[in-house]
């Protein structure tokens, strides 16, 4: 009887076992048949990089270092709590962060998940040389972006980030994933599609201790392509190092096609950053400095009152419309009365009698209140808007602002009121309303050197070996005669013994261009020097603006001196 029980126990457990096997093999097949396929077969991603940036000799400017990142495959981890210990020695990480990273990794038992970026190649070394301790643990080696010259080009470079979810749903049908970094600023923005390259993949057999036994299938990265800037290093690195702490831009353009030989924005900051694993605080201490604003691109991105500078605009309205004779006079005493309002020269003593030309020279405040009374605000704006203010350039950066260009209607779509004679005054200095960007008065005084052309701006040249069309400029119809008195009036500036620009005189070459002392109510003017070189036919057109920088005849003038020199040095020119 026993020996019958015993026999009828086996029989069942024996039925049991089989019905499993059956389970497994036929109704399950096809999930352990992928479990076990992805436990046999590991798929590595290879990281494309980047496109490479360069300047207009083919110095290298941007680049790709080779960065080493640890994964780990959860479901091939045995002994989480000894593999934690091991790593977190090995790599110097708190044991907590790890336990959080790998628990993370859980979430995806099959996928390589990253749990430390960008370590030491020493690391890498002793890690793979516990291989066997490790299972599930693996190193990989890909491109990691390498900003060379940090702050000084960081304005123009821009940097990388994480893409977001949404930018990943904008941009899904272009392959991103939500581990790519992808352009926020800059040129790496506004050029992401090309410098981006495209991912490849590794496919290899493993056994069951996860060992790598052989490849079964590969598909390489593919290079992203590389930008060739107009920009030129040495007179970038020597606007730069003018601007030291001081916060302002300095831009040097060839006035005649746009391109951009020097743009510097400061602050800057140092792109790397936002690249680095464990730079999270140096990242949020930069987005959020509300003291110093580093990420704001001065040059570009922000616009401020013009002051003297936008005394071109005004001369250009009143000598094209026919409204100014070029012998035409306006006394300066000093100051002028508008009103109940008295505005003053900068003189306190006056000028005297002054024509245009020597209005331009002596920048005198009182010939262009009279001036701007005479031809009306909307002229004055008509002519802004000609030579390109109160609306983007089209630089090829993103972050462009428009400035404002007043009008009577532009005021009252504000709900600032009816417009005024003192406005109108104010206007004619470059004060009130009327903002503009250093970028925009580079076109401005651009378009009255080179015979009335608006250019637009741009800072990549080719895509590896392809030429960009940036459009051909726009002849916005100035007079001859206009320019070349205009011209003349900015060659005065600095040429001539009282001129306020006198600190911008070279014996080199003959410099032309206005200075602009803008009031600020929160504090110091603001100080402007622009202005073109050489005379005739110019190859180079400077502007140099610093906050709080007081009189523009003073640093911004001898900046704008050194930069025009080097250009000439650099055979820019």
């Amino acid at each position: 009887m026993r020996i019958k029980i015993f026999a009828s126990t086996i029989l069942f457990f024996f039925i049991l076992l089989i019905l499993g096997l059956l389970y497994t093999q036929i109704v399950k097949h096809e999930l352990y048949g992928e479990l076990s396929e992805k436990n046999r077969i590991r798929v590595l991603s290879l990281r494309a990089p980047r496109g490479k940036i360069y300047d207009r000799k083919g110095e290298l400017l941007v680049n790709n270092r080779l960065s080493f990142d640890v994964q780990v495959i959860f479901q091939e981890i045995k002994d989480e709590k000894k593999v934690i210990n091991l790593l977190a020695g090995m790599l110097g990480l708190d044991k907590k962060l790890l336990s959080e990273r790998f628990k993370a990794a859980g979430r995806s038992p099959f996928i390589p998940v990253k749990i430390a970026e960008d370590i030491e190649k020493s690391k890498a070394i002793r890690i793979e040389g516990r291989a066997l301790d490790l299972p599930g643990v693996i190193v990989t080696a890909g491109p990691l972006r390498n900003y060379i010259y940090k702050d000084v080009l960081s304005h123009v470079t821009g940097y990388l980030g994480q893409i977001t979810r949404t930018q990943l749903e904008q941009r899904k049908s272009y392959g991103y994933n939500l581990r790519d970094f992808v352009g926020k600023d800059g040129l790496e923005r506004s050029y992401d599609e090309y410098l981006r390259g495209s991912d490849g993949g590794l496919q290899i057999e493993v056994d069951s201790m996860g060992r790598e036994m052989r490849s079964l299938a590969i598909k390489e990265p593919e290079e992203g392509k590389d930008l060739h800037l107009n920009i030129d290093m040495d007179l970038q690195e020597l606007c730069d190092s003018l601007l030291a702490e001081r916060h302002g831009a300095i831009i040097a353009m060839d006035p005649s096609t746009g391109a951009i030989r020097a743009l510097v924005a400061h602050p800057g900051f140092d792109p790397n950053i936002f690249i680095m694993p464990d730079d999270q605080r140096k990242r949020s201490s930069l987005l959020n400095n509300s003291r110093i604003f580093p990420m704001l691109d001065r040059a570009i991105g922000c616009s401020y009152a013009p002051g003297s500078v936008f005394k071109i605009v005004v001369a250009a309205a009143a000598l094209d419309s026919g409204k100014l004779d070029v012998k035409k006079t306006f006394h300066c005493s000093g100051s002028f009365q508008v009103g109940r309002r008295t505005f003053h020269c900068w003189k306190e003593k006056g000028h005297g009698a002054q024509d245009i030309k020597g209005a331009i020279k002596n920048s005198c405040n009182v010939f262009f209140y009279q001036l701007a009374l005479s031809i009306g605000e909307r002229k004055i704006s008509e002519y802004a808007f000609k030579l390109g203010l109160g609306s983007p350039t089209g630089i090829d950066l993103p972050g462009e602002v428009s400035g404002i260009v007043p009008t009577p209607e532009w005021k009252k779509r504000k709900n600032k009121g009816a417009w005024f004679k003192g406005e109108t005054a104010n206007y004619a200095i470059g004060q009130g309303y009327l903002l503009t960007t250093p970028i925009q008065i580079a076109v401005a005084f651009s378009a009255i050197s080179n015979g009335g052309r608006i250019v637009r701006p741009f800072i990549v040249e080719k895509i590896e070996d392809v030429p960009l069309r940036h459009g051909e400029a726009r002849d916005i119809g100035l007079k001859k005669d206009t320019l070349e008195l205009i011209k003349e009036g900015l060659r005065s500036v600095v040429n001539s013994p009282r001129g306020t620009g006198l600190y911008a005189r070279s014996k080199e070459i003959i410099i032309s261009g206005k200075t602009g002392t803008a009031q600020n109510p929160a504090g110091a003017s603001h100080a402007w020097f622009a202005g073109f070189a050489p005379f005739e036919n110019p190859g180079i057109c400077v502007v140099v603006f610093i906050e709080h920088g007081g009189k523009g005849g003073l640093e911004p003038a001898r900046f704008a001196k050194k930069i025009i020199e080097k250009a000439r040095e650099l055979k820019l020119l």
